[in-house]
């Protein structure tokens, strides 16, 4: 690999990547497929060097441009895998010898979650707690502002998203 920055070395190392086992060969793909379609809206200049990309920016372009073809939840996702495959293309460049992916384990299915993952657990006081989601979601909700939601359980039902929805609708401010 070499120190260039440009979309295209971008690309290639994350093909790299697969090719040496330093991480599963799905997860590259979506890596690749997130990168390609939003940094797809990048001139040739801006993609000079996307190590030093607003990301934020990006992806509110990439929102303003092509987001009404992706549900909230796909361009909060398509952001993450960029943001990672970035990170580590940025460690990579840094330090190539001593360079891991920062791959996490996946998520349990929800299926899988009800299996293998207790619904709560106990804290200090005795008290029973559901476990929460550990690394809360982005939601971009209109140029220049994203969300994000802390402490949801994992089984969070019906009822509760609605009581949920009901506080944040009664927070709107009036227009004047």
């Amino acid at each position: 690999m070499t120190e260039n920055r440009t979309r295209q070395d971008f690309l290639v190392f994350l093909d790299w990547m697969s090719e040496k086992g330093l991480m599963a060969k799905n997860t590259v793909v979506a890596r690749k497929a997130a990168a390609n379609k939003v940094l797809g809206i990048l001139s040739n200049d801006e993609a000079q060097d996307v190590t030093v990309l607003d990301l934020d920016t990006v992806m509110r372009r990439f929102t303003n441009l092509e987001g009404r073809g992706y549900t909230p939840g796909s361009l909060t996702t398509y952001f993450s895998r960029l943001r990672s495959a970035l990170d580590d293309f940025r460690l990579y460049l840094d330090k190539p010898l001593s360079f891991r992916p920062g791959v996490q384990p996946r998520e349990p299915r929800k299926s899988e979650a009800r299996k293998e993952t207790p619904s709560a657990a106990p804290i200090a006081n005795g008290e029973i707690v559901p476990l929460s989601t550990p690394n809360p979601p982005s939601i971009p909700i209109r140029p220049n502002t994203m969300i994000v939601i802390h402490g949801l359980p994992y089984d969070l039902n019906e009822a509760e998203a609605t009581k949920i929805a009901n506080v944040i609708r009664a927070m709107v401010t009036p227009a004047s």
